[in-house]
């Protein structure tokens, strides 16, 4: 996989676990629509274009506990909040990096407009500096487009590049 798709779908993954974060998932964690999805990020890998993904209730219910599990490992503090539309995450986790582990204190507000879109807002620091930085903003969303194709199954992610791979498959291993 090329770098470019590895941002992408990092980063879009990054983006879906940022918005379940918790260990323990409430009750009240907005769902999103069954069908197709544009999903947008920020930074750097808006430079490649939208992915979309097929979902279906059974797979959002699975990226939101990829999260918790992904960052009940890495995560010594996680604060996550639903009030009615909002998810607010704030969080200090440990990533691995080539040159050493970098501490990551973020904040995330996520808006949900119904089941059809939503708004992802983050604040990070970085200690030590990341790629440069100390500090970084991103935005980044996502939408409903329609039901998904026919021959779509749900966990489908499409690239920008058109290639497609299968986040249910990827999480079974």
């Amino acid at each position: 996989m090329s770098v470019p798709i590895r941002v992408v779908v990092g980063a879009s993954l990054c983006l879906l676990a940022g918005m379940a974060v918790a260990v323990e998932l409430p009750s009240n964690l907005p769902k999103r629509k069954p069908g197709l999805w544009e999903m947008q990020a920020g930074g750097a890998a808006a430079a490649h274009g939208a992915t979309k993904m097929c979902i279906d209730a059974a797979t959002d219910q699975a990226m939101y506990q990829m999260g918790a599990k992904m960052s009940g490992a890495m995560c010594s503090k996680m604060d996550f909040k639903v009030n009615g539309n909002a998810v607010v995450t704030d969080s200090v986790c440990q990533m691995p990096t080539q040159s050493g582990t970098v501490t990551l204190t973020s904040h995330s507000d996520t808006r949900f407009d119904g089941d059809t879109s939503y708004q992802v807002t983050s604040h990070m620091k970085y200690s030590p500096a990341f790629m440069g930085k100390t500090e970084s903003d991103t935005t980044s969303g996502g939408h409903w487009i329609s039901a998904c194709a026919a021959g779509q199954k749900p966990g489908d992610i499409i690239m920008p590049n058109g290639m497609v791979m299968n986040i249910n498959a990827m999480m079974k291993h």
